[in-house]
């Protein structure tokens, strides 16, 4: 049974991943065809930020890398409406060595990116990127063999990244990059021990663009791309979660949620609202130590929503308001990704974690009860 739970999670993650990136192509070429293709290539260097007393001993090695990227500058009307720039979006694979190959190995990491550019016109300008995928993990977590890994205990996770850049252009073509990175690798939990890995990294690159038509001159329409009234809507989500490292059996856990939600910029909004989750692994970790409460728990959540096409991006810092069973923290965060398949229905991931720690990785369904549209 655990299997499949699993399974069908990566199964979900591998069908929204080209989504993700589908989505972006599809609004990049109605408009335009002529978005110039380029390919980039960094080298990185950073440490890991040691956020457990559990894994302080094996995180003083120095993690260092390189990475290749490969995408479009998005010059279309409708990349224009959504942030008044010029935003990169592809694929880069990466190699990281963590410098410790006994105990941590190496991660070899696919990520689709969207990556904003302002005043791209300037000999010198910014950028952000986000970053996220899949990664091969070779030396995970074992009894035996590997018992010091508890960063991860599964060959397949989900990194995370966000980078700040800054560009230097040496021609229409060439551009040179130094970049500060955040990066986070977890498998949310679908397999202990999961303490995640965290590392900040500083990198060197180049970027070479194929082709440099001139960058469209176009102004900043008050367009609403996004519904300005409150939206109420619900979701439901289920996972499963081990109790131990060394066991394979899995017990459910279920979310059930109601939110408002309400834009205050033009890709942003505002959410609060209120969760309700059945945790079965905590049900059984109170049978074995004897302990008779409820395994039920209550939340009250606010959040940051990034809008993009027909995807959200989140940021949710929740506070329990009924736990009978004492939680690591007494707030926690969720980050998560949805997509709106149809007019009021959504789905997606979501990561709920405590601190650096994930807690669990949960597939999740909404509706809108109110209308989506403005219109």
């Amino acid at each position: 049974m655990e299997g499949k739970f699993s399974n069908y999670r990566y199964v979900i993650l591998l069908l929204l991943f080209p989504n993700l990136f589908q989505n972006f192509e599809a609004f990049a070429q109605k408009d335009s065809l002529g978005n110039p293709f380029f390919i980039g290539i960094k080298a990185d260097y950073g440490f890991i930020i040691p956020h457990s007393e559990s894994i302080r001993s094996i995180s003083y090695s120095r993690p260092r890398g390189f990475a290749i990227d490969a995408g479009w500058l998005l010059l279309g009307q409708r990349a224009w409406d959504y942030c008044y720039c010029y935003p990169e979006s592809g694929i880069s694979f990466s190699f990281t060595d963590f410098n410790n190959p006994e105990i941590l190995g190496r991660s070899y990491s696919l990520m689709y990116f969207i990556e904003p550019g302002f005043s791209l016109q300037r000999k010198i300008h910014f950028s952000y990127r986000a970053a996220l995928g899949l990664t091969f993990l070779d030396t995970p977590y074992d009894p035996v063999k590997n018992p010091l890994n508890l960063f991860y205990s599964s060959k397949i996770s989900f990194p995370l990244q966000v980078s700040f850049s800054a560009n230097w252009k040496v021609n229409d073509n060439l551009s040179l990059k130094v970049s500060g990175h955040y990066s986070h690798i977890s498998n949310g939990g679908i397999k202990e021990p999961n303490k995640g890995i965290n590392y900040p990294t500083i990198s060197l690159g180049a970027k070479y663009f194929v082709s440099s038509p001139p960058l469209p001159q176009r102004e900043k329409k008050r367009t609403e791309l996004y519904p300005p009234f409150l939206q109420l809507y619900g979701m439901v989500a289920a996972t499963g979660k081990t109790v131990s490292h060394n066991e394979k059996q899995r017990y459910p856990i279920t979310v059930a949620m109601l939110e408002i939600r309400k834009r205050f910029a033009r890709m942003n909004s505002w959410s609060a609202g209120a969760e309700w989750v059945a945790d079965y692994s905590l049900r059984e970790i109170n049978r074995r130590n004897g302990v008779d409460q409820d395994f039920n728990r209550a939340g009250i959540l606010a959040g940051h929503h990034l809008l993009i096409g027909r995807f959200t991006f989140y940021q949710k810092l929740g506070i329990y308001i009924y736990s009978p069973t004492q939680p690591k923290d007494p707030v926690y965060q969720r980050y998560g990704l949805i997509y709106q398949f149809a007019d009021h229905w959504f789905g997606g991931v979501d990561l709920k974690a405590h601190r650096h720690v994930a807690d669990f990785l949960d597939v999740r369904i909404g509706y809108f009860i109110t209308r989506h549209h403005g219109r």
